[in-house]
């Protein structure tokens, strides 16, 4: 199993290399087309909010197209918008952080997963209660690199176990994860937010493992490189603008979100031997919980707000893991000042407009 500093490595390795061979600005210099690395192995309700921006026009009335590529992992999102294949990707913050290291200029402009997503939970009859319990046990990650995974060492090194303690074992997702869990080939998760919904929706039961030393985090956002924010900024204003204005409807039509992404993408609908009903009440559950993160935070009053203090809790677990070898600022990874603009928008009318459709 890769231990976190050779994760690092790799990761590393990954992002220096593209920057070497692929310098300069992303993107080809066309704004009116924005391209869109989203990080999710498929659609899915958690990024319901992206088609319905679409389906409802709201990048069209702001004069840009979108296209949008579906990488697995975060790592290869920021190669795409490093390389220049994409000019925004939806990334947590540890390629981010990394790059830093490393001389890469990603650069979060607004918020996208206001809270750390990832977190531990014991399945219901392991007998787990808290994270001490996991010594010996099998915890169940989509793949032995991804975040959740190395969420869950860091979290059994603060609670005195080493990652060798636990086994982590890679189940996927979907049917194929779902089928793990209910055959017993684990005895806790170590995944996010949706997918503990997804697997809530199946029937199963689980149990929240709180690492206090980890809460308060930021979650991950929309990244660019800074030469094309700085460059191009008003591309990346009216992007932020459109996807703010599907956020404000999504919360309050979610079902509209919902099916406005099978309308784009038919093999979101429910499966086989669920009825349209229930599927559709299933995955609007998943998208709440995504939006209770993704809406204007409390307290605040515009969408997309990132506070530095969370960032440098993101930059301090990513030390604690291991993955950097060296001090990464805040300011190095965060620019919030087209923020807002891209709140200048009418809220009143996107909800009149949420509202009738319903």
């Amino acid at each position: 199993m890769p231990t976190p500093r050779i994760l690092s490595g790799l990761l590393a390795a990954v992002l220096v290399t593209t920057l070497t061979a692929c310098g300069g600005a992303a993107g080809g210099g066309d704004s009116s087309t924005l391209k869109i690395a989203v990080t999710t192995p498929t659609w899915n309700a958690g990024f319901a909010t992206f088609l319905l921006s679409q389906a409802e026009g709201y990048f069209a009335d702001e004069g840009i197209d979108v296209e949008f590529t579906l990488p697995p992992s975060g790592t290869q999102a920021a190669q795409q918008v490093i390389a220049g294949g994409a000019d925004i990707a939806l990334v947590t913050p540890e390629p981010v952080v990394i790059g830093a290291t490393k001389g890469t200029d990603l650069t979060y402009f607004a918020s996208y997963y206001g809270d750390w997503i990832y977190g531990l939970a014991a399945v219901d009859g392991s007998g787990i209660t808290d994270v001490a319990d996991l010594k010996g046990k099998r915890i169940g990650v989509t793949n032995v690199s991804s975040s959740g995974a190395t969420f869950a060492r860091v979290a059994l090194q603060l609670a005195g176990l080493g990652e060798n303690d636990a086994t982590l074992v890679p189940i996927g997702v979907g049917a194929q994860q779902i089928s793990a869990i209910k055959d017993g080939q684990v005895d806790a998760l170590a995944l996010w937010d949706t997918q503990y919904q997804i697997v809530k929706n199946a029937g199963i039961t689980i149990t929240d493992l709180p690492v206090e030393e980890m809460t308060g985090m930021f979650g991950g956002g929309f990244v660019a490189r800074k030469s094309r924010l700085e460059a191009d900024s008003d591309a990346f204003v009216k992007f932020g603008r459109a996807f703010a204005k599907g956020v404000v409807y999504a919360q309050a039509n979610p079902e509209a979100a919902i099916q406005a992404m099978w309308k784009s993408q038919p093999d979101t609908r429910p499966a086989g031997g669920t009825s349209q009903a229930e599927g559709l009440a299933q995955q609007v559950k998943v998208l709440q919980v995504r939006l209770a993160g993704l809406g204007v935070p409390e307290g605040e009053k515009d969408w997309g707000t990132i506070d530095p203090e969370r960032v440098r809790r993101s930059i301090d677990f990513a030390q604690k893991a291991g993955l950097i070898d060296k001090p990464v600022e805040v300011d190095q990874i965060l620019d919030t000042s087209l923020l807002p603009k891209i709140n200048d928008f009418s809220r009143d009318e996107v909800l009149e407009k949420a509202s009738a459709k319903k």
